[in-house]
């Protein structure tokens, strides 16, 4: 077994451990990168956020995300799935200046750039190489590499960086402990597709959302002629629905909204279901351990915040460790504890957001054209992904929560009638 050195491994070429192998290399720190898959890949969530724009320019991978050709994305439209409703969100209507826009992707090529990017800058890139043991001590952390292309390999670095996803590949108590369950138990069945309907202009590069009684699609133009598509809805609705795919176009068909935008389409790539993926893990840090994006938690795909959160904690995660690679010292508890409710409150936003996404009477609120209390243009920059609350948008924030709550109990907007649900047909 082969022996190699380093100040940081990173686990997972994923937008997280790229821009953790970015960042890395920007603070001057030799950078071990191990991915188990071979790029280019297919992967979901193609929607980005706005604020993580800035992190891709900090990490210096934005001009190549510039140069690329990927769709712009100046807002998202919500709609009913019976055509009843529709609103748009507009990112430059928003309170926060330099949030205007951003870019859908396809994640099969935006991944491979930031990885490339990554390289660029030095790191040492292992494709087919899993992690399947860490061993970590007061100075260092020694890991076990299963590759797929040679023998196995053991590295001793002095950080960590697990940006690897969900899965838990290695033994390790802080992977093993997850919060109590706050969502319901969802799955996502979806695919690409080629001759779905566009808006022109700058409206056909929006995410839209076609909302169900019990569920949701996506519908996201990550190139001028795919789009992805996908169905949210309770794990239970799959299961008793029978085939998912039937269930994906049972739902379809049963809906104006999205018979009128698919019409004509088809299906270019296999059809593909996730399941299980809300889970927040209770420590994101131990001495000489971090845990960046989808390693750490992950609550639901509506409002488009994996990849921003990813690269958001990428970003914090290094500079946490190079301050204390400074020092020559590992992470103490109260940076442990600062990193994990920094992410966290960051993440809480999030999901107060879905939470109102998910609740009739609090969607019906986000549905309203012009809110009560001028509260759209600071609720704009939230869902622009600006969840570092400033004291203009935290009071904002929490009167819409509040008018949600009670709409519940006095209609204060006018209550969303739901025409569809998912297809269980083929029970």
């Amino acid at each position: 077994m082969e022996s190699t050195d380093c100040d940081v491994l990173v686990i997972g070429g994923g937008p997280g451990g790229s821009s953790a192998a970015a960042f890395a290399r920007l603070r001057g720190l030799s950078v071990c990168l191990a991915e188990r898959d071979q790029f280019p890949r297919f992967h979901i969530g193609e929607s980005l956020l706005p604020m993580g724009n800035a992190v891709l320019r900090a990490s210096g991978a934005w001009p190549k995300i510039e140069s690329a050709g990927f769709v712009r994305k100046y807002g998202a439209e919500f709609m009913l799935a019976d055509g009843s409703a529709v609103k748009e969100v507009v990112f430059a209507n928003g309170s926060i200046p330099g949030l205007d826009w951003t870019f859908q992707v396809e994640r099969s090529r935006f991944d491979s750039i930031l990885l490339e990017h990554a390289r660029s800058l030095g790191a040492d890139v292992r494709m087919g190489a899993t992690v399947r043991a860490l061993s970590p001590s007061r100075d260092s952390v020694t890991a076990t590499l299963a590759r797929k292309d040679g023998p196995d390999a053991s590295i001793t670095a002095r950080w960590v960086v697990d940006a690897g996803g969900r899965e838990n590949l290695y033994e390790s108590p802080g992977k093993r402990v997850f919060e109590p369950p706050h969502f319901p138990r969802r799955a996502a069945v979806y695919s690409h597709f080629e001759g779905v309907r566009r808006a022109p202009g700058p409206r056909g590069g929006n995410i839209i959302v076609v909302r169900l009684e019990d569920g949701w699609f996506w519908i996201i133009p990550i190139s001028a002629e795919r789009t992805s598509v996908g169905l949210v809805t309770s794990v239970e609705a799959i299961r008793r629905g029978g085939d998912p795919t039937d269930v994906f176009h049972g739902t379809v068909a049963g809906s104006p909204q999205l018979c009128a935008l698919m019409d004509g389409s088809r299906a270019v790539a296999p059809f593909r279901v996730t399941a299980d993926y809300s889970y927040v893990r209770t420590q994101f840090a131990s001495p000489r351990i971090v845990l960046a994006g989808d390693a750490a938690a992950f609550f639901d795909p509506i409002f488009s915040s994996g990849v921003y959160v990813s690269i958001h904690s990428a970003q914090v995660a290094v500079g946490a460790i190079a301050r204390a690679h400074a020092a020559n010292r590992a992470l103490t508890r109260a940076e442990q504890r600062r990193y994990t409710r920094g992410l966290k409150r960051h993440c809480a936003v999030f999901q107060e957001l879905i939470d109102v996404f998910y609740d009739n009477d609090g969607f019906s609120v986000f549905m309203t054209q012009k809110p009560p209390l001028n509260l759209g243009p600071g609720l704009t920059s939230i869902v622009a992904g600006h969840v570092r609350l400033t004291w203009a948008l935290w009071w904002r924030f929490k009167v819409f929560l509040a008018v949600c709550r009670i709409q519940k109990y006095l209609p204060i907007v006018k209550r969303i009638a739901h025409g569809s649900r998912v297809s269980l047909r083929a029970a």
